[in-house]
């Protein structure tokens, strides 16, 4: 099966259309969509991929500025390339060279036009993940320019070491004021 997927990405590789990006974090990346409902109608040559890296453990929050409705969906893994008819924009998916991508979260894809453009990621593991930008008005009016803004916040895990040293004052303070009441 992977031999096949190999094989027919080959072949589909010249009419691959989707933009492969890397994203800017923290920052604005600026785009253009062909069309307003590539993201709704999961069509890849209307959609923008971008890739990055997390380097630790973060939550992130996307908002899009456009004159329509854009969809957003975030994915584990790193695309490097157009995943073609096998993108999903609300589930898992695996591209031509047999790489996974798991959904994460994403905008609603059954309600064209609804919604504020933006999406949280709520917190992320470090690792490669991949976010999905396209239209997602219902109606093609044409092409349509975007600046998508990214912004992060470290999430701070609190050490196990702290949660000792806790437990062992208390018991201390347990222990002295037993000691006291002899």
């Amino acid at each position: 099966m992977k031999w096949f997927l190999v094989a027919a990405s080959l072949v589909l590789a010249p009419m691959a259309q989707a933009g492969l990006f890397t994203l800017n974090l923290p920052g604005d990346n600026t785009g253009m969509l062909a069309t307003n409902d590539g993201w709704n109608m999961e069509d890849t040559m209307s959609i923008d991929f971008y890739t990055f890296e997390l380097m630790s453990d973060t939550e992130l929050d996307f908002t899009v500025s456009a004159v329509s409705s854009i969809g957003l969906s975030l994915y584990a893994g790193e695309m490097t390339t157009d995943p073609g008819f096998l993108f999903s924009n609300s589930g898992d998916f695996i591209d031509f060279m047999g790489n996974n991508f798991a959904y994460i979260t994403g905008t609603n894809p059954f309600f064209p036009g609804a919604g504020n453009n933006a999406l949280n990621t709520g917190n992320l593991i470090a690792g490669w993940y991949t976010l999905a930008v396209g239209g997602n008005e219902g109606f093609d009016f044409g092409g349509t320019e975007y600046v998508l803004t990214s912004t992060y916040r470290q999430v701070q895990a609190s050490e196990p070491a702290t949660f000792s040293v806790i437990l062992l004052a208390l018991a201390g303070l347990l222990w002295q004021q037993r000691r006291m009441q002899r």
